[in-house]
């Protein structure tokens, strides 16, 4: 049987910022769910972040030695390609429905950061889990 959670972590977010912060440190997955608003116009970039350490860092201001996460990459479930970290999902005067995986082996602590927007909403949801 899977041990697993879910949390909402961008709930109809329509405007910059990073999403609720959640400790993975008990989990080795994730999979998460990016859906827009359904308006058929959302333009906006939704990144993944990971960090180690025992604080959570502030998502939304710049990385630092004090302030220490990286985007991290997933993999997209449609189809099996990479999305790199410093890329993140986006989506332009359209909707977007997705669900992508990735490994939080040592990770601390785990968000979704919309980077860029311009209209729309988007919700970000994660089941983290392990194989046991």
């Amino acid at each position: 049987m899977r041990d697993y959670k879910e949390y909402t972590l961008l709930s109809a977010k329509g405007a910059t910022g990073a999403g609720s912060n959640i400790n993975v440190a008990d989990f080795k997955h994730a999979v998460f769910s990016f859906a827009t608003d359904g308006g058929s116009d959302a333009a906006l970039t939704v990144k993944f972040a990971g960090a180690i350490d025992e604080t959570a860092p502030t998502f939304t201001s710049a990385q630092s030695v004090t302030n220490m996460f990286d985007y991290i990459q997933v993999v997209d479930l449609e189809d099996g390609s990479t999305i790199d970290g410093d890329t993140g999902i986006s989506v332009a005067t359209a909707d977007g429905y997705r669900l992508v995986e990735t490994n939080i082996n040592a990770l601390t602590w785990l968000t979704a950061v919309v980077t860029a927007r311009t209209q729309g909403e988007v919700t970000v949801k994660v089941r983290v889990y392990n194989n046991e």
